[in-house]
This record gives structure tokens, C-alpha cells and sequence, in this order.
């Protein structure tokens, strides 16, 4: 009687832990799709630097995002981007920042 509890436990958890990698493989997608839409939509052009994650580490990113550096150094985008949206993009530059495990470089999707 232990065993087959045990083994429905072990089943349970890693069902558990399929579905939270889904969740996660989904939320960066989202993330990704997010930023290629908001970001890159005009950091690709060539009047305007080109973006990647990996130009900045996560600790950049994340002061870039909190001292509004983008309005003050280019111009406001709040317009274009909600809080929501803006979290969301931090996130997947954060994900694959330059110090990250799984660094995003240009030209690569």
C-alpha cells in the first residue's frame, strides 16, 4: 500500500512539473513575442540602435527599466507600452541578458 502511494505521489509531482514547464515555455514565448512586436518594430531600423538581450546583463536591464532611461535618453514610449507590456519585456531581456544562461544575441529568434 506505501509503494502504490508513493508511486501516485511521484506521478502527481511530475505531472505537476510538466505543466509548470509549459506554463514557463508559453510565458517566455508571450515575452518574446512581446518584445519583437513593441521593441524591435523599431530597433531594427537603421536610424535607431539595434537591440539585443545580450548587449546588457540582467542588473543593466533591470536599472535601464527602473530609472526610466528610455524616455530619458530617447523618448516616451509609456504611449506604445503599458506597465503590463513593459514588466513583460523586462522579463525576456532579463531571461536572456548578456549574464544569462540562455544569452539572445541579433539576428537570432
Amino acid at each position: 500500500m506505501k509503494k502504490l502511494i508513493i508511486k501516485c505521489n511521484c506521478i502527481l509531482l511530475f505531472s505537476i512539473l510538466i505543466v509548470l514547464s509549459v506554463i514557463c515555455m508559453l510565458h517566455s514565448s508571450t515575452n518574446k513575442s512581446l518584445y519583437i512586436k513593441k521593441c524591435c518594430s523599431c530597433h531594427n531600423d537603421e536610424q535607431v540602435n539595434r537591440i539585443s538581450p545580450s548587449i546588457s546583463s540582467a542588473r543593466q536591464w533591470k536599472r535601464f527599466f527602473q530609472r526610466d532611461k528610455h524616455k530619458r535618453k530617447y523618448k516616451d514610449i509609456s504611449k506604445f507600452i503599458s506597465r503590463e507590456e513593459s514588466d513583460a519585456i523586462l522579463s525576456y531581456l532579463i531571461d536572456h541578458a548578456a549574464d544569462s544562461l540562455k544569452p539572445q544575441a541579433f539576428g537570432l529568434r
